[in-house]
């Protein structure tokens, strides 16, 4: 074989090898679009026997995630988030204690979960930039002493640079 034809044939490999790690990695080879994050991951989600769902909201103020109301344990939850209030990776919503992550945007901005325990837990941007914390009652209104261990804070404003016009490329 002459040097030419070997060349390209390398170099066609090296392509090929390149594109499906690249693919991969961007999880297309899963039929998922570029850069999803708009998965929800339901690990403790449980259906409530008597048919009963509970609605709040989840809005942003100051770059603190609130709640609006206290949630009940073995009732599923339908979070609205206020899409008014939040913006760049703030959509990107995480609950861990309850095994929540979802992406929301116009016309998906509904969280779904049930909470299976009581106390004080947190809510957060995916990349821990946005908190807060919201109660999980249980059904005769008591409350755990159980609170979720609170990562350290972002710096004043925000840490994606919301005083600088944004930094970390999460649009605020």
């Amino acid at each position: 074989m002459n040097d030419n034809i070997k060349n390209t044939i390398r170099y066609l490999a090296f392509t090929i090898v390149v594109a499906i790690v690249v693919f991969s990695f961007m999880g297309i080879a899963n039929g998922e679009s570029i850069g999803s994050a708009s998965e929800t991951v339901y690990v403790k989600n449980t259906v409530s026997t008597n048919g009963e769902v509970q609605k709040a909201t989840l809005s942003m103020q100051n770059w603190v995630y609130e709640i609006d109301k206290p949630l009940k344990t073995g009732i599923p939850v339908e979070l609205e988030v206020d899409l008014s209030t939040v913006s760049g990776c703030m959509k990107d919503v995480v609950i861990s204690e309850f095994g929540v992550r979802k992406y929301v945007k116009e016309g998906d901005n509904v969280i779904t979960f049930t909470p299976d325990k009581s106390g004080t837990f947190n809510v957060a941007c995916s990349m821990n930039m946005g908190r807060g914390t919201f109660v999980v009652e249980e059904a005769d209104g008591k409350i755990s002493d159980y609170v979720e261990t609170i990562v350290a804070a972002a710096p004043a404003g925000g840490s994606c640079g919301a005083s600088t016009g944004g930094s970390c490329g999460c649009g605020a």
